[in-house]
């Protein structure tokens, strides 16, 4: 038997005149967790989407414990033991927890009736090793995105798995559902099951890989033992070029005086995901909120734009109103614009351009009159295509053929067509590679830098103290610190985010 339990041989793609993949070989030993890094764009999401059989090679072969297979499509990648949890979330929203973790098992039935009893036990069993706490019975789209993470990770394990492959699996993740994963990739290397685990996140990788693969715009660049590497090293690799400082500058002169107050929130509540919120924002300044997730950052975010209610006596003070019952498009055009967490399903129009997507908040941009300039729409969006180092073939490119750090791009070019004077950015590099971080926070940097108010949300702890002026940490719905300056620090941080600050005081 092969000592691998995959091999990629001599796999190329092209899409259309667009060459993605050129000449690729992988391998994955049993019982190994081997990392695939790269660029957005860089070939990975293709390479994988071979492999499960979601698209053809041009040319190449695949190998599973030595013998040569033919992938057409997913089940067959299925029968072959090959399992794909993707980055993006493709669950039944509709249905149960339940129902989409053995979804599988539901299709192919021969009998008409389901047990549900048993299939509900079974199913909470499988969860339940994951993230305890979460009913099965219970509909999809009543979780947030870090539980359907949760159900897609638990429906790729309910089939006989040997191959595991995991697409950027802790981007939604708290910290203790991130333990819980590697506890499961722990115990399924000891069953000798193979894992690719795609991250942007080299501390994951130093962490918890045997071996990583580097990507570079469609060609293999280096395969490494993770114990004979650094991250300099795969850095470099990455990009083609040295990244030496990922985060700006950080302002060292906000006015943090009453004159200079660009967003006041007061008595924000809300019934169901945050109560007490009182916070202001200032002009250059780039605010982070922290806490784990769960804690009613995204929930305020959203209220302050007007897509979420809030209780009675709730207040959005922007530019000497409160703007609290404003429409969400208003608020838009008047400069104060929020950038969602969830691209796929509130950021982008996924099956429309480039250039429509970059044009969709301001249309008056690009409008003659009452009607749509496509030549003004596709001028503008090559502008930011230009600005932000977006990869795409061209300006009409629909977004959903995009890499998901380019779907990011996009996401921002929209806000930035409104010139705004205040952007609230939900996770801003979720799955996002190391240079196009360092861009986009050199972006948001150079915003603040012109006098734009700048919020940021995000779950990396890392992003938050390389980023952020001053952060408000959030604990169950409530704001519970404030720090700033040379004590924004990521140990002072997760204490408050953790609750331990309670534990303290109690003792």
């Amino acid at each position: 038997m092969s000592e691998n339990v995959l091999e990629l041989r001599g796999l190329s793609k092209s899409f259309g005149t667009n060459q993605v993949l050129f000449d690729v070989d992988f391998s994955l030993r049993p019982g190994e967790v081997h990392a695939i890094i790269g660029e957005n764009g860089a070939g990975k999401s293709t390479m994988m989407n071979i492999t499960y059989g979601l698209v053809k090679p041009n040319s190449g072969e695949i190998y599973v414990n030595g013998e040569k297979v033919v992938i057409n499509d997913p089940n067959d990648a299925q029968r072959h033991g090959i399992c794909f949890v993707h980055q993006e979330i493709a669950l039944c929203q509709d249905m149960s927890i339940a129902q989409n973790v053995f979804m599988t098992r539901v299709k192919n039935m021969k009998s008409a009736s389901i047990d549900y009893k048993k299939l509900n036990e079974e199913a909470q069993a499988l969860v339940d090793s994951i993230v305890p706490g979460i009913d099965v019975k219970a509909s999809v789209d009543s979780l947030n995105i870090a539980g359907q993470q949760v159900v897609e990770i638990a429906k790729a394990l309910s089939t006989d798995c040997k191959i595991l492959i995991l697409d950027e699996p802790t981007s939604s993740l708290s910290g203790k559902e991130t333990e819980a994963l590697y506890k499961i990739m722990r115990d399924l290397k000891a069953k000798g099951i193979g894992i690719v685990y795609i991250s942007h996140r080299l501390s994951e990788i130093f962490e918890q890989c045997d071996r990583v693969s580097v990507l570079r715009d469609g060609y293999m660049i280096n395969t490494y033992e993770v114990s004979a590497v650094d991250a300099a090293q795969l850095v470099n690799d990455m990009a083609g070029r040295e990244i030496h400082n990922i985060f700006p500058p950080k302002a060292t002169d906000v006015d943090y005086t009453e004159d200079n107050v660009m967003l006041e929130i007061k008595n924000f509540n809300n019934a169901h995901f945050f109560k007490n919120v009182n916070f202001k924002l200032y002009k250059g300044e780039v605010l982070g909120f922290s806490g784990l997730i769960g804690a009613g950052r995204s929930e305020i975010m959203e209220a302050v734009v007007g897509l979420r209610k809030t209780e009675p006596g709730s207040e959005v003070i922007y530019e000497g109103k409160n703007i609290i019952s404003q429409p969400t498009r208003k608020t838009y055009q008047s400069g104060l614009v929020y950038l969602s967490e969830d691209r796929k399903s509130t950021g982008l129009f996924l099956e429309m351009g480039i250039h429509q997507n970059t044009s969709s908040m301001h249309l008056e941009t690009v409008c003659d009159g009452a009607l749509i300039n496509s030549r003004k729409e596709q001028e503008q969006a090559k502008k930011f295509i230009t600005a932000l180092r977006t990869k795409c073939a061209s300006p009409t490119q629909p977004v959903n053929s995009l890499s998901g750090g380019n779907q990011q791009k996009v996401m921002f070019s929209k806000l930035l067509t409104q010139k705004p004077k205040i952007v609230i950015a939900d996770e801003p590099t979720r799955g996002i590679d190391v240079g196009a971080k360092s861009e986009l926070h050199g972006l948001l940097r150079g915003l603040a830098n012109e006098g734009t108010g700048v919020i940021i949300v995000s779950s990396e702890l890392n992003e938050i103290v390389g980023m952020c002026d001053r952060v408000l940490v959030m604990y169950e719905g409530e704001i519970v610190a404030e720090v700033k300056g040379s004590d924004v620090d990521s140990t002072k941080i997760m204490h408050y985010a953790s609750g331990a600050y309670r534990l303290e005081a109690k003792n």
